[in-house]
């Protein structure tokens, strides 16, 4: 999904930290079921450091709560006209930026207990530390894990720059109201699902999962 989108949205020849560029952040088909391995978040865009397309794939809440409100694609585009930093909050009543101001510079590990604090425990963020506000071409994107901590990052090619380029310091995204993604066939689905957990607790290269 994430390359198709830029071949077709974003022209190849674009500064990866101009206007041109597109961040975007895609799901999986079966996030949000609990299916072992699955529950992950895809982060693409045109690469500040290789100048290629690039996705950088990480855990963490953020695919789920997508999933939840029925988000398969996120897709910022373009870059605010004002300096400063951003804070995007995302739920099924709309989207709201907020001025960023109080965590701008501050590390994810500072900054992800503020977000905490004043949108509540619930949410799942995806956020900047100080190299991507600072375009460092090797910057990643950090994504809360089950524990509310930041350390699921989406770290290949730069896009934590590219996220910075958008004046974003953080994403919010809220799913309270939401609702688990349909299953077309669930019958199936519960077959392959039990499947996958066997063939984990058998393989020897797993090990044992019980």
């Amino acid at each position: 999904m994430l390359a198709r989108i830029l071949v077709d949205e974003v022209d190849a020849m674009c500064d990866p930290l101009g206007a041109g560029n597109k961040l975007i952040f895609a799901r999986g088909l079966l996030v949000g079921h609990m299916l072992s391995s699955n529950d992950r978040i895809s982060i693409g865009g045109k690469s500040p450091l290789t100048g290629g397309i690039k996705e950088a794939n990480a855990g963490g809440r953020t695919g789920y709560h997508m999933a939840f409100m029925g988000m398969h694609a996120l897709i910022i585009e373009d870059m605010p006209k004002e300096d400063g930093y951003w804070v995007l909050h995302l739920s099924l009543n709309g989207a709201k930026w907020e001025k960023a101001d109080y965590i701008t510079g501050l590390g994810v590990y500072e900054t992800a207990p503020k977000l905490l604090e004043k949108y509540g425990d619930k949410v799942a963020i995806a956020l900047i530390g100080p190299g991507g506000e600072m375009r460092m071409k090797s910057a990643g994107i950090q994504n809360i894990d089950k524990d509310r901590i930041p350390s699921r990052i989406a770290a290949r090619g730069g896009l934590g720059a590219v996220m910075g380029s958008k004046g974003l310091k953080a994403i919010v995204f809220d799913q309270a109201g939401g609702q688990k993604p349909a299953i077309a066939n669930p019958e199936a689905f519960k077959g392959c699902a039990e499947g996958l957990h066997d063939l984990g607790h058998e393989s020897s290269a797993v090990g044992d999962v019980s």
